[in-house]
């Protein structure tokens, strides 16, 4: 009688298992086919964002500073730059920004104060003649206002720093029209950057304003 119930209980067994593999094979086969549909979707979705492509016009555009001084408040700008920035229709925060600025451009209207910034003392345009911000995203919090993290190279120091964007004016209500006009502003401890001379006389906080006025590229990327 053992014998004969063992015999039983072995396919009784057999069949269970048999229930259970069955169950997990094509639970697995479920979870892979939603795996595939997924990634078929998400490759759809990547085929139609696209982003823009926008390029610096330097000739309508200005990049200004301010530092205050026992004399007052000193004004300055640059007249040599360039850059781009990408913006996307995605509402993602992965557009970026990159603008070179020559030092040797500097423009004051005090021939000695202008001198006296480009010596090696403060920006040392001979060492240094470049300095660079590189964008790593737009965080947008209104229509037209957001904030444009990045890092800002001067000295060969590179700190993080974020401008505030204002869109001045878009044609298209999507932030994607042909021309763009924008405002950023920062403000930065040149300290920071390697550059005490006369401090703290001649303040340490600069303030950095860009009139950006961009026109985008013919050619839309496809972001694969």
């Amino acid at each position: 009688k053992r014998k004969i119930k063992m015999f039983i209980k072995i396919p009784k067994l057999l069949l269970l298992l048999t229930i259970v593999a069955s169950t997990v094979v094509y639970a697995d086969s479920q979870n892979t086919q939603a795996s595939h549909k997924s990634e078929r979707s998400t490759s759809n979705m990547t085929l139609i964002l696209k982003e823009y492509i926008y390029e610096i016009q330097q000739d309508t555009s200005t990049l200004e500073f301010r530092v205050d001084s026992p004399v007052g408040a000193v004004r300055g700008s640059f007249q040599d730059f360039e850059g781009s920035f990408v913006m996307a229709d995605n509402d993602a925060h992965t557009q970026s920004a990159v603008v070179v600025i020559t030092t040797g451009s500097l423009k004051v209207d005090a021939s000695f104060i202008r001198e006296m910034l480009k010596s090696e003392i403060f920006f040392d345009v001979e060492k240094f003649p470049a300095m660079r911000f590189v964008g790593s995203s737009f965080e947008w919090f209104y229509d037209t206002q957001a904030v444009l993290k990045g890092y800002l190279t001067i000295h060969d120091v590179t700190q993080s720093v974020a401008f505030y964007v204002d869109l001045i004016d878009v044609t298209n209500e999507n932030h994607y029209s042909d021309r763009i006009t924008l405002k950023a502003s920062t403000t930065i401890n040149r300290s920071e950057f390697g550059i005490h001379a006369l401090l703290p006389a001649i303040g340490d906080k600069v303030n950095l304003y860009m009139n950006i006025d961009a026109l985008r590229s013919d050619t839309s990327v496809s972001m694969m």
